[in-house]
């Protein structure tokens, strides 16, 4: 055979003209017994498993909080084999959903050994992996795990670095097929069998962008030199881009665009979503607990930023993502930790709340003129009001009767366990509110929370006491 013809011919290995093939240099029931680790296609493996969950009325994607309805999208596009485009500002997710995807990739599968692209032994589209299915009477075979492959847009990304580098020439010329400099695969060919996710879409070159329409349409690539190479890859396409107008946005092809099915991915829908997704990503898993009323306030505050209803983030112009909130919940968790405390407390928002900002400074873009330190401050205080009127409902009028005389004659109160035992009338709420470990936090938030709401306490430092004019 010409050696050109395992370039541009479609080989498609059936039973009765298989070669033996082997695995750890042993000869295999291929055909009988490890029939499911070639057969279906990574599509039908996931549709596969898509169905199963349903059938369990269990959730294939667990990992992603909320989202109910785009999880369905995304169910109904996978099953009917198309690509995803997942459309949506950064740290929402897109990335994270795509991974979770993945997971539903078979756990191995049987690729021919040696090949730079895991192919197929039916059905394989390397050009060395042709011949050696054509010509060998036996073929060594290799197991090869789930594939989830980040190909990151770029505008000055090159041809060799998406496709690869395929050369007729050197074909020509005598070389091996499985030469580097006839055949190296980039990235998206490296997705065979597998995933290939697309970070930022529109960033890739728009000449990029028509050669990777004609690999999703038509499974080929034409060189640079005329050549169309047919490579028939078995992949699923996951994509993300940026809203249009949005920040750095680049545009996406219509072709391309027209071949995949978009999915709006937005923030959390809800407070406990923000916060759960927070809890997920955290960094810092053990250690200082987090009360439940500080993470409300974080997570309000990370909500306030986003909200154009909130007079303070009207100024702001690119909003904060999820991993705000995640890395919030982290610098309270690590000042607590470092100051050998059980829980969280205010004080670990740090000196006018300088650890809220380390974590929204880089994550927040304000008008030309505006203090983004005075729009953070304003934000955490709005947090703090909303959060801490919540608590102060929760007190019955009756027992804050009882909780002011108490805090009167204690003269004043230190935020130390035993201080709790001067307030007998607070301690309930303070079981109310507190996990074990957290009765001094929940303490202080009290004392907080009546300070704000009534202006009947002040606050020095880790001391909170009546105001004078009430103590007359």
């Amino acid at each position: 055979m010409d050696i050109e013809e395992y370039v541009f011919r479609d080989v498609v290995v059936k039973e009765s003209s298989s070669p033996i093939f082997t695995l750890n240099g042993e000869e295999i029931d291929f055909w009988g017994e490890y029939r499911e680790f070639w057969e279906k296609s990574v599509v039908d493996h996931v549709r596969d498993r898509i169905l199963e969950y349903d059938l369990r009325n269990e959730d294939p994607f667990y990992e992603i909080v909320g989202k109910q309805k785009e999880k369905e999208m995304v169910k109904n596009a996978l099953l009917s084999g198309s690509s995803i485009l997942f459309i949506g500002k950064k740290g929402y997710g897109k990335t994270t959903f795509s991974k979770s995807i993945a997971k539903l990739l078979p756990e191995r599968q049987l690729a021919i050994k040696g090949c730079k692209i895991h192919d197929n032994p039916v059905r394989p589209s390397c050009f060395a992996c042709k011949k050696k299915i054509l010509e060998n009477d036996k073929v060594e075979l290799t197991w090869v795990g789930k594939k989830w492959i980040r190909i990151a847009g770029d505008p000055m990304m090159t041809t060799r670095q998406l496709i690869g580098g395929i050369s007729i020439q050197k074909i020509r010329e005598g070389f091996d097929l499985d030469h580097p400099e006839v055949f190296t695969p980039g990235k998206v060919l490296k997705a065979n069998r597998g995933i290939a996710y697309f970070d930022e879409l529109g960033a890739i070159p728009s000449a990029l962008q028509t050669l990777l329409h004609e690999l999703i349409e038509e499974k080929q690539i034409t060189t640079p030199e005329g050549e169309i190479i047919p490579l028939k890859l078995d992949m699923i396409i996951i994509a993300s881009t940026n809203p249009a107008n949005y920040r750095g946005t680049s545009e996406i092809k219509e072709p391309l665009l027209d071949r995949m099915e978009a999915i709006p991915i937005g923030p959390p829908e809800s407070l406990e979503e923000e916060i759960e997704i927070g809890l997920r990503n955290m960094a810092l898993k053990n250690g200082a607990s987090i009360p439940e009323f500080h993470l409300k306030i974080l997570a309000r505050t990370v909500r306030y930023a986003r909200n154009k209803r909130c007079r303070h983030a009207t100024r702001i112009e690119s909003e904060p993502s999820c991993r705000a909130t995640i890395k919030l919940f982290d610098h309270v968790k690590a000042s607590a930790m470092r100051k050998g405390r059980k829980a969280v407390m205010l004080s670990d928002y740090g000196s006018n709340y300088e650890l809220i900002k380390l974590a929204l400074r880089s994550r927040i873009e304000v008008d030309f003129d505006a203090d983004k330190d005075e729009i953070i401050e304003k934000l955490v205080e709005e947090a703090i009001n909303r959060t801490c009127g919540e608590i102060y409902s929760l007190i019955d009028k009756e027992d804050f009767k009882n909780i002011f005389e108490e805090i009167k004659n204690a003269k004043k109160i230190k935020l130390l366990e035993e201080d709790l035992n001067k307030l007998p009338s607070l301690q309930k709420y303070v079981y109310m509110i507190a996990k074990p470990g957290e009765e001094v936090a929940a303490l202080e938030i009290l004392l907080e929370s009546i300070r704000r709401c009534t202006g009947m306490l002040e606050r020095a430092g880790d001391v909170y006491k009546a105001r004078v004019q009430d103590l007359l």
